[in-house]
């Protein structure tokens, strides 16, 4: 008896902790995508219900039920979800447009770990009024590439009952190995928007941080004899344009207009071929196998990527500005090398844009995939060179790879890149590098990455030329969450293709948190407070840069209003040089001791309208500054949005510092966002933005017409217009520079 009690318990013990895959149910009949799941495989497919709350409280029950299903023939897998509302009248449906903001609306969001590899995968989020948004995630939901687009379709219902809405993501878009049994994993998130209330699918430990995309913590679930398609895709592009700028005439005395109907990339001699040459091209995507997908691009093409948004840059290093354009972004989660302390060893912005310059893409190739746990990524592509500019012809190349090291998302990898100059001096500079992040838990984690740089393959001084770093983390939403870094970057670390802050640094840094959740009848849900220490020395000169250190305290509300406040704030900070931070004002070499305070408040965010506010008071290198940052977003309703953000800053300087009796500093940053939602389909938006450092307000309005996915048409504007017009030497013009750009794309399938 007690032998046979000892079998049983043996069998079912694995069955509770470990639950069996979820079993999608594979279907012959035809699904409608229509959102409301009354087609017979919907009531024959297994459901899912299990749910748990994540916001604002984190393990509770969720105040209203949702339930899910799956199912999947040869060509689709279809998600079906049910959520139920109690208050169907109140639900928030604002957005229409194609990636739209994920938080404003009540809605949900699918998340597929495709290889089961518990660490990469895709997410497809929707809302009440089928908008689409998807996006590539790495590092077990740490990073995320919000700019990636597939092909699927979903479709929601709002009925007396709640609403339900009905993926359909065909398995082409999906990149999986063929077999008998395909094992995948999958995360649910929905959004009570009028509660602030997430809920979650499976349930998990609710004092892990931040686990809405983490695939490590999904539901396995199992398809059987899938078989997986090689896409075969072809987008041909076309564009127009009409340019016109400003410039100073041979002596210097006036500004005259130039323009130019149809812009020229200089392939060719003939003026009338190379304007046909210039302005077309084609892209095109083939899965080579069951796992690797090969992108080709010909003339590659941005004129509809959005413009950066202005920085007032009150650090003494160079910004690091984030890719807009489509190409490099769908590789990003590929390609990407970053350490712990935001070193990037591959930035694609450095491809097409060298000196501040705008420079042709001839064409490039790109091979991504992933298959017995190795995660792959190759990228070369080849540049045209400015040769008024001083830019020479550069090929590109860069070559990633990743592998699983356990269950949970732990993995090992490296890259090389290479940057080589195709005419010229033939120079090459190269970077390579390895890197591991290691899981010990789902809040524990350990990273270690080492790189070097060589110019012709060598390196001059190998400990000069590499970048050593360190790094552990715990993080928790609930209890202690710790934190310590450690880099060493030689002065001859100069990664051609990355970003480096600095080199010549020895750093590291440290930090420690406690969170503590509220109770279950208060407004709040969770107070924190955290200590922050970090320290900079350069090996070279034999000197400490920079000492750093805050505390913070804060908390954030059930009603997703956030309050933070660093009532202390002590930095120590070297110039090693003078630093000219205005036309009028130098700061000079020394050290610098500087106090400083900050309290940053955010809104609620049940309502249509939402604002947060920065305040801070800070030494600033010999000076006292103020800094104001206000925004504020309204939504009016689906069709029309508005954003607007200001930024001031005004340090007051020692007399001395300044050269014209003026030694204030003062900066102002307006921006303006204003979004037209015609349909899910038709859209306008207009970005314009003014700072006085430049005296200068630039625009940019997009129209996008986008009746089905891959199929696009782009009617951009872009303007400068100058405001310092008592300006007499010479007088500057009102309109410094303003163009018109039209593209059209076309993906067809073969």
């Amino acid at each position: 008896m007690k032998r046979n009690f000892l079998v049983l318990f043996t069998f079912f013990i694995p069955l509770l902790v470990f639950p069996q895959a979820y079993q999608p149910l594979r279907i012959t009949e035809t699904i409608k995508l229509d959102g409301k799941l009354d087609e017979q495989s919907w009531q024959q497919a297994q459901v899912e219900n299990d749910f748990m709350q994540e916001d604002p409280a984190a393990g509770a029950a969720p105040s209203e039920k949702t339930e899910v299903k799956i199912i999947y023939d040869d060509e689709f897998l279809f998600l079906g979800l049910r959520a139920f509302d109690s208050e169907p009248q109140k639900l928030v449906r604002s957005a229409l447009e194609r990636d739209f903001k994920i938080d404003q609306d009540d809605g949900v969001a699918f998340v597929i770990d495709i290889y089961n590899d518990k660490g990469t995968g895709l997410v497809f989020i929707t809302n009440t009024l089928g908008a689409r948004w998807d996006t590539e995630i790495s590092a077990d939901g740490g990073n995320d590439n919000a700019s990636f687009n597939t092909f699927w379709d979903v479709a929601s219902h709002v009925d007396s009952l709640g609403y339900s809405v009905e993926y359909r993501i065909p398995f082409s878009s999906l990149r999986f190995e063929s077999k008998e049994k395909v094992v995948m994993g999958f995360r649910i998130v929905r959004l009570i928007k009028r509660k602030n209330e997430f809920v979650i699918f499976p349930k998990v430990d609710p004092s892990i941080n931040d686990p809405y995309f983490k695939v490590s913590l999904a539901r396995e679930m199992e398809f059987h004899n899938l078989k997986s398609k090689k896409p075969f895709y072809i987008t041909p592009y076309a564009t127009a344009n009409y340019v016109e700028s400003s410039v100073l005439n041979g002596d210097g005395s006036a500004y005259v207009t130039n323009s130019q109907y149809i812009s020229r990339k200089n392939f060719v001699k003939n003026e009338s071929l190379d304007k046909v040459i210039s302005n077309i091209g084609i892209d095109a995507k083939y899965g080579l196998s069951k796992n690797f997908t090969l992108d080709f691009t010909l003339n590659t093409d941005f004129a509809q990527a959005e413009v950066d948004n202005r920085i007032i840059n009150l650090s003494k290093y160079e910004v690091n500005l984030p890719e807009k354009r489509n190409f490099f972004l769908e590789s990003k989660n590929y390609l990407g090398y970053s350490t712990s302390s935001g070193n990037e060893f591959f930035i694609s912005r450095k491809i097409g844009k060298e000196d501040g310059e705008i420079v042709p893409i001839i064409s490039g190739v790109r091979v991504t995939g992933k298959s017995k746990g190795w995660q792959m990524g190759f990228l070369d592509m080849q540049t045209k060179g400015d040769s008024i500019a001083g830019i020479a012809q550069h090929n590109f190349f860069v070559f990633r790879t990743r592998k699983d090291i356990d269950s949970i998302g732990s993995f090992a990898g490296g890259i090389i890149t290479s940057r080589f100059n195709t005419n010229g001096d033939h120079r090459s500079d190269q970077t390579i590098a390895v890197d591991i992040v290691k899981k010990l838990t789902q809040k524990l984690i350990v990273v270690g990455a080492y790189g070097i740089t060589t110019i012709d393959g060598a390196a001059e001084n190998v400990h000069k030329s590499s970048d050593y770093n360190f790094a552990i983390f715990r993080s928790s939403r609930d209890g202690l969450s710790y934190s310590f870094t450690a880099d060493w970057i030689g002065s001859k670390f100069i990664p051609a293709m990355g970003f480096v802050e600095e080199t010549d640094l020895l750093s590291s840094g440290a930090g420690a948190g406690y969170v503590w959740q509220a109770r279950k009848e208060s407004k709040v849900a969770y107070r924190h407070l955290n200590v922050n220490f970090s320290y900079r020395y350069k090996p070279e000169v034999n000197k400490d840069e920079s000492e750093f250190g805050n505390l913070e305290a804060g908390m954030s509300f059930k009603s997703g209003a956030v309050i933070n406040i660093i009532p202390v704030e002590y930095k120590t900070d070297r110039l090693f040089s003078d630093w000219q931070i205005a036309d009028h004002i130098i700061i000079p070499e020394r050290k610098y001791s500087m106090y400083s305070a900050q309290v940053y408040l955010n809104s609620p965010q049940k309502t249509n309208i939402r604002g947060d506010l920065s305040l801070s008071g800070f030494d600033f290198y010999g000076g006292k500054g103020i800094s104001v940052s206000p925004s504020l977003t309204y939504i009016f309703n689906k069709h029309f949005s508005a954003e607007a953000s200001y930024e001031l800053n005004r340090i007051q300087f020692p007399e001395n510092f300044s050269d014209n009796g003026n030694s204030i500093y003062l900066s102002n940053l307006f921006r303006l966002n204003l979004s037209v939602f015609f349909s899910s389909k038709l859209s306008v938006k207009l970005l314009s933005q003014y700072d006085n450092l430049s005296n200068s307000v630039g625009s940019n309005l997009r129209f996008r017409y986008n009746p089905r996915e891959g199929t696009d048409l782009y009617i951009v504007y872009n303007s400068g217009i100058n405001t310092e017009l008592n300006r007499l030497d010479p007088h500057l013009p009102l309109i410094d520079n303003q163009a018109v750009v039209v593209k059209f794309s076309k993906t067809f399938g073969l």
